[in-house]
């Protein structure tokens, strides 16, 4: 049976706070911040997709427009497709937090995929993936770089710029 969509819009009659393209600012509760954007919203969840960032201040819209979300591409060098990580957490939790906050919007591909997906409880836990991830992806990314091949083979860190319609 699938899972049928509800409002974009609104959980249980009320409207949401984000919106396909929301960049967020996370708040670590560390004195760090990671930057995030909404990928999609689907029944009670946001899908969020992590930024390269992690600093003591808050991220810009040009972290997010000059930056490196995570993913991977699929096709082929002639006819490339790509996918954003996702990490789902409720609607309710993310709209009621305190630490987060919009720092701008983007206007994402139509055809973005889904490369995997996980829940989330917690910012504790979206910033613990995020520090234990974060060496694995620049390594991937590294390796993509050195050896082209590899382009379809791992979740690694790719340019904002070919999600984005510019």
């Amino acid at each position: 049976m699938k899972v049928k969509a509800t409002s974009a819009n609104k959980v249980n009659g009320k409207l949401i706070k984000y919106k396909r393209g929301d960049c967020l600012s996370i708040n670590c509760n560390n004195g760090k911040y990671i930057g995030a954007f909404i990928s999609e919203k689907f029944n009670n969840y946001y899908d969020l997709t992590l930024i390269e960032y992690y600093e003591d201040h808050k991220p810009a819209l040009y972290h997010f427009t000059d930056g490196r979300f995570w993913g991977t591409r699929f096709g082929t060098w002639e006819s490339l497709a790509y996918a954003v990580d996702k990490k789902m957490a409720l609607v309710n939790y993310i709209d009621g937090h305190k630490g987060i906050e919009v720092v701008g919007e983007l206007s994402l591909i139509k055809t973005l995929e889904k490369a995997s997906y996980s829940y989330i409880n917690t910012i504790t836990a979206l910033h613990d993936y995020y520090v234990d991830e974060i060496t694995i992806r620049v390594q991937k990314t590294q390796n993509v770089e050195n050896y082209p091949d590899l382009a379809f083979m791992s979740k690694h860190l790719l340019s904002m710029k070919s999600i984005i319609n510019l």
